[in-house]
């Protein structure tokens, strides 16, 4: 079907205004997209040890490396550079920690606490300070008491877990800040059902509500947050 232009022999057809600038765009983000990836496979290998040794056991095989490459390649969508380090940071720190969170049920304080005094503190500097203290005591308060009130319930290391997390959300925005404070219970609870289901359908048996650890629920709802803020 005729598009209406006249190409001649030898003439090369004319670009129209503005595609070259896309074409080099396009690439640009593949290009970091790509880069993402390959930091994120990289830095996975030093969660993935990492992981393993303060768990005392191994994790499956390539599933650090997998989790960080997604997460580095999400990152490169940012926009600005302070987004896409924030986001590749707090994701490749939250691997780490749901790796071991899954493996032994625990929670290291080396990465909470340590985790928290580092977000807290660059907040500082960077002029966000009070606002990363307020995300964090907002958050960690509510968890804190429950935790009192039920420490079954509740492990400590998830509260120690919310300071950086309600700190980090906060900075990002009231949206990120409120995924992160609303979504954890609701992943947590969707995960016990879908194992209740699979583990009854396995033994043909009525299973007790397996044991799931909240850290990763955390987690990926502060990761989603920073996506929905974004």
């Amino acid at each position: 079907m005729s598009t209406g232009r006249l190409f001649l022999p030898g003439v090369p057809p004319r670009i129209p205004a503005g595609a070259g600038g896309a074409v080099r765009c396009g690439t640009l983000t593949s290009v970091m997209i790509i880069g993402g990836v390959v930091a994120g496979a990289a830095v996975g290998s030093a969660v993935y040890a990492l992981a393993a040794r303060l768990a005392g056991r191994v994790p499956a095989a390539g599933i650090c490396e997998v989790a960080c490459a997604v997460i580095g390649a999400v990152a490169t969508l940012g926009g600005t550079a302070p987004a896409t380090l924030a986001f590749a940071l707090l994701g490749w720190w939250s691997v780490g920690l749901a790796t071991v969170d899954i493996l032994v049920r625990r929670l290291p304080n080396i990465l909470t606490l340590g985790g928290g005094a580092g977000v807290v503190s660059v907040a500082w500097f960077t002029g966000h300070g009070a606002a990363a203290l307020a995300g964090a005591a907002l958050m960690t308060t509510p968890m804190l008491v429950v935790h009192l009130a039920s420490p079954r319930s509740l492990g400590a290391g998830d509260v120690k877990l919310a300071v950086a997390l309600g700190a980090a959300t906060a900075v990002a925005g009231t949206r990120a800040w409120l995924v992160a404070a609303l979504l954890p219970s609701v992943l947590t609870v969707l995960v016990v059902a879908v194992l209740g289901v699979v583990r009854r359908r396995a033994s043909r048996a009525e299973p007790a509500l397996p044991g799931v650890p909240h850290g990763p629920s955390m987690c990926a709802a502060a990761l989603l947050g920073f996506c929905v803020e974004q």
